[in-house]
C-alpha cells in the first residue's frame, strides 16, 4: 500500500470517540477559516470611503452565491456519503465510476457559470431587485465571484472524497491557505500599495477568485496525490446514466433542500427589517455568535456522516448505532455548557460588539431563548449527520425545509399577532384565537422570531427521531441500487 493510501482512515474500526474527534476538530478549523473569509470582504471595504455601498454589494450578493453554492453542497454531500459507503464496503472501482461521473458534472457547472458571468449577470441583478446606485459595482464584482465559483466547486469535490475516506485534515490545510491568501491580497488590491493601483470592490472580488484558485488548484494535486485510486483514466470519464441517477438521487435532496433555506432566511430578514435598526443590531450578533458556538455541533454532525456511511458500506449497522450515540454525548458535553454561559451572560456577548443599552436590553432576552433554541438545533444535527451518511437525504430536505416553512415562518407571523393585521382573519372565531395566541409577546413581538425557533426545533427534533426510529436509514443507498 502506498504512503498516501495509508492516511486515510478505515472509520469501521477502533476507538468511535478517537474517529470522531479526530475527523470534526479539522472540520470545525474549516468552518470558521470559512467564517473568516465570509468577513475579510466586508471588514476591508467598509474601510472604504462610502464603503457602506461596496458593503451592500457584498452582502446583496451572499443570498444568491448562497443559492448557487447550495447545488454544489448537495454534491459534495453526495458524495461523501456514496464514497465512505463504497469504501466500507471495499469497493473501490465503484468510488473511481462514480469520480468520473463527478468530473462531467463540473464540466456542465463550468459552461453554466461561464455563460452566466458573461451573459446573465445584468438580469440576474435585476431579478434580485438591486438598486440603481450600486448596479455598477454589483456587475463588477459578480463578474469575478460567479467564474470563481467554478474553483469553489472543484475544492468541495475534493473535501468531499477526501471525507469518505476519512481525511477532513488535507481539506482543511487548504481552506487554512486560500483564507491566509484572502486576506492578505484583500487590503493590498482594495486601497493598492506601491505600483499596485487601488481597485476597491474589483480587487475583493479578484482577491476571493484568486485564493479559491490557488485552493482548487491545491485540491486538483491531492486528489492526484491522496486519491490517485479513485482518479479515471481519460477514457472512463463518459456518461453512465444508471451512476448518474444515484448521485441525483442523492444529491437533489440536500440541494433543493439548501435552495430552500436560503429562501427562507430572506423571509425572516424581512421580518428582522420590519423592526428598528436595536432588534437589526441585536439579531445580527445573535446570528454571530449562535453560529460560532454551533461550529462543534456542525464539525461532529459531518463527521459522523462519514463514520456512518463507512460503517452502513461494511454493514456493521451496530457500530453505526453505538457512533450515533457517542455524537449525541458528545455535542452534549460541548453545547450544553456553552449554551448555560449563553444563558447567563448573554449580555456581555452583546457589549462586545454593541455597547448599546437598548440593544443590551433587547440582547439580554434574546440569548435566553437562542440558548435552548440552539441547543435543540444541535442535536438536530446528530440526525442530518446520520442520515446523510446514509444517503438518506431526502429526510434532511423534508424535515429541514418542514422547520422552516411549515412550522418557523407561519409560527413568526402567527406569534406576533402580523396574521391580524389581515381583516378577513381578524374577525369572528379565528381572529379571537389568534389574538389569544400573539398576546404573550403582545409588547414585544420581534421575539416571535426567536420563539418560533424553539418551537420549530422541537417540533422538527421529535419528527427526526421518528425517522430515526424508523430504521430504514440502516440499510444505507448503496445497497438499495
Amino acid at each position: 500500500m502506498k504512503r498516501s493510501e495509508m492516511k486515510h482512515t478505515d472509520l469501521t474500526t477502533g476507538s468511535i470517540w478517537k474517529n470522531l474527534i479526530t475527523l470534526s476538530i479539522p472540520i470545525m478549523l474549516a468552518n470558521l477559516m470559512q467564517t473568516f473569509y465570509n468577513l475579510t470582504d466586508t471588514f476591508w471595504l467598509g474601510k472604504l470611503e462610502g464603503g457602506r455601498n461596496a458593503v451592500a454589494v457584498v452582502g446583496m450578493s451572499f443570498p444568491l452565491v448562497f443559492f448557487i453554492s447550495s447545488f454544489g453542497i448537495g454534491f459534495s454531500i453526495a458524495g461523501t456519503s456514496l464514497s465512505s459507503q463504497y469504501k466500507g464496503a471495499g469497493k473501490i472501482n465503484e468510488i473511481k465510476k462514480i469520480f468520473a461521473q463527478y468530473i462531467i458534472l463540473l464540466l456542465a457547472f463550468t459552461i453554466v457559470f461561464l455563460f452566466s458571468s458573461f451573459f446573465l449577470i445584468d438580469e440576474i441583478l435585476n431579478l434580485i431587485n438591486t438598486p440603481d446606485h450600486i448596479m455598477n459595482d454589483a456587475v463588477i464584482y459578480l463578474s469575478y465571484i460567479m467564474p470563481g465559483m467554478i474553483f469553489m466547486f472543484i475544492g468541495m469535490l475534493y473535501q468531499s472524497f477526501s471525507h469518505g475516506f476519512g481525511d477532513t485534515v488535507s481539506p482543511m490545510k487548504i481552506q487554512l491557505i486560500a483564507v491566509s491568501i484572502n486576506i492578505m491580497l484583500d487590503p493590498i488590491l482594495i486601497f493598492g500599495i506601491g505600483f499596485i493601483p487601488s481597485m476597491g470592490i474589483r480587487g475583493a472580488a479578484i482577491a476571493t477568485l484568486f485564493s479559491r484558485f490557488i485552493a482548487a488548484a491545491i485540491g486538483i494535486v491531492f486528489i492526484f496525490k491522496k486519491l490517485h485510486m479513485i482518479v479515471p483514466k481519460f477514457n472512463e470519464i463518459i456518461p453512465d446514466k444508471e451512476i448518474m441517477i444515484k448521485i441525483i438521487k442523492v444529491s437533489l435532496p440536500s440541494s433543493i433542500g439548501m435552495s430552500m433555506t436560503s429562501f427562507g432566511f430572506v423571509f425572516l430578514q424581512g421580518f428582522v427589517n420590519s423592526y428598528d435598526t436595536v432588534i437589526m443590531s441585536a439579531h445580527t450578533i445573535g446570528n454571530r455568535v449562535t453560529s460560532l458556538f454551533m461550529m462543534p455541533a456542525m464539525g461532529l454532525s459531518q463527521a459522523l456522516a462519514s463514520v456512518v456511511g463507512q460503517c452502513l458500506g461494511a454493514k456493521k449497522i451496530e457500530r453505526a448505532k453505538k457512533s450515533i450515540k457517542t455524537t449525541f454525548i458528545a455535542i452534549f458535553a460541548f453545547l450544553a455548557p456553552i449554551n448555560i454561559l449563553i444563558f447567563i451572560f448573554g449580555g456581555y456577548f452583546i457589549q462586545f460588539f454593541v455597547n448599546d443599552p437598548e440593544v443590551i436590553s433587547k440582547g439580554i432576552r434574546m440569548f435566553k431563548i437562542l440558548s435552548v433554541a440552539s441547543f435543540s438545533f444541535s442535536i438536530i444535527h446528530v440526525f442530518m449527520g446520520t442520515f446523510n451518511g446514509a444517503g438518506y437525504t431526502k429526510y434532511v430536505m423534508t424535515f429541514n425545509t418542514a422547520r422552516l416553512w411549515i412550522f418557523r415562518i407561519p409560527l413568526v407571523y402567527l406569534l406576533s399577532g402580523i396574521f391580524l393585521e389581515n381583516s378577513f382573519l381578524n374577525k369572528g372565531l379565528i381572529g379571537r384565537i389568534l389574538d389569544l395566541l400573539a398576546f404573550p409577546l403582545k409588547e414585544h413581538p420581534w421575539e416571535a422570531l426567536w420563539w418560533s425557533m424553539i418551537i420549530s426545533n422541537f417540533i422538527t427534533l421529535f419528527f427526526a427521531y421518528l425517522l430515526y426510529k424508523r430504521g430504514k436509514w440502516e440499510k444505507g443507498t448503496i445497497h438499495n441500487f
